[in-house]
């Protein structure tokens, strides 16, 4: 053999196991991403849900905040009044501490068909990002919303597992306005209300969520903040204070971690508790710090 054709057989050899280890360590960074966001790790969505009557406009500062504080904006997704879903923005695999705004186009949107398009946006982004985990915060009806969702659907073995939840005045035992109890209503130390609200056009019963959560995932960190304007109400303007604090009787004892952080005066009031500094370093801490 000649020594120019020895020479192309050791080029090819040396080509071959180069590629080798390039399309190795190619897939091998892929499966790293992938585990970091299977493992509810830095590429860990987190999903902000809006209440009744609101808009991207109701998200906007807690994305905005949340940004400058570990996530990176990625993603509008809008859903019609008819299901349909269309995303805006951009999102790669890579993309650390993804944040998510869902915006429900038909602001007043029952929380049972918020919760089944809720359930096949969570299976999408699995789907298309490989997402096994997420994190999660709702004001007002978009925490009921996420509640139930995860509560109905985590044994669905396609479904992201929820991570952390932060509920911000949750309706969890009714709305004032929709409810014949007003604010005469208590919790005791479990978190169990007094009166149980009714079903209505918009909300499930209570019953029905204790229901519903007796399927909640246990491997859970909850923040419940909830406010109290200190109108002589015992509430927020819009939820009772025991409305927000009975979340605790539905998944305080399932869960990991419950915690509740009160929000007293002018920036307890209902629309400002997910519009004030306060508020927005408690999430952002919860959300992002590492521990």
């Amino acid at each position: 053999m000649s020594k120019t054709a020895k020479t192309n057989i050791i080029l090819i050899i040396v080509t071959l196991i180069v590629a080798f280890f390039a399309v190795f360590f190619a897939i091998r960074s892929d499966n790293l991403l992938m585990s970091r966001s299977s493992r509810g790790g830095q590429n860990t969505p987190t999903l902000y849900v809006h209440g009744l009557g609101g808009s991207r406009k109701s998200t906007n500062h807690l994305a905005t905040i949340a940004s400058r504080d570990g996530g990176n904006r990625s993603l509008v997704i809008l859903v019609d009044k008819d299901g349909n879903v269309d995303y805006k923005g951009k999102l790669q695999l890579d993309t650390r501490k993804p944040i998510i705004q869902v915006i429900f186009q038909k602001k007043f949107t029952p929380v049972d068909k918020q919760v089944s398009w809720l359930h096949e946006i969570l299976l999408r982004l699995r789907d298309h990002y490989g997402f096994k985990y997420y994190n999660a915060v709702g004001h007002s009806t978009g925490a009921v919303t996420i509640l139930d969702t995860a509560a109905k659907y985590d044994k669905d073995e396609d479904m992201p597992k929820l991570q952390k939840f932060i509920s911000i005045a949750g309706p969890y035992d009714g709305v004032i306005k929709l409810s014949s109890m007003g604010t005469d209503n208590y919790v005791d130390s479990q978190g169990k209300p007094m009166i149980y609200s009714e079903s209505n056009k918009w909300f499930p019963s209570y019953q029905t969520l204790l229901n519903d959560c007796k399927n909640f995932p246990k491997d859970v960190s909850v923040l419940n903040i909830y406010g109290n304007d200190n109108s002589k109400q015992d509430s927020d303007g819009v939820v009772s204070v025991a409305s927000a604090k009975s979340l605790k009787y539905l998944i305080g004892k399932r869960v990991k971690n419950y915690e509740e952080i009160p929000v007293n005066g002018v920036n307890g009031q209902h629309s400002r508790l997910h519009h004030n500094i306060f508020v927005d370093h408690i999430i952002a801490r919860f959300l992002f710090d590492e521990n």
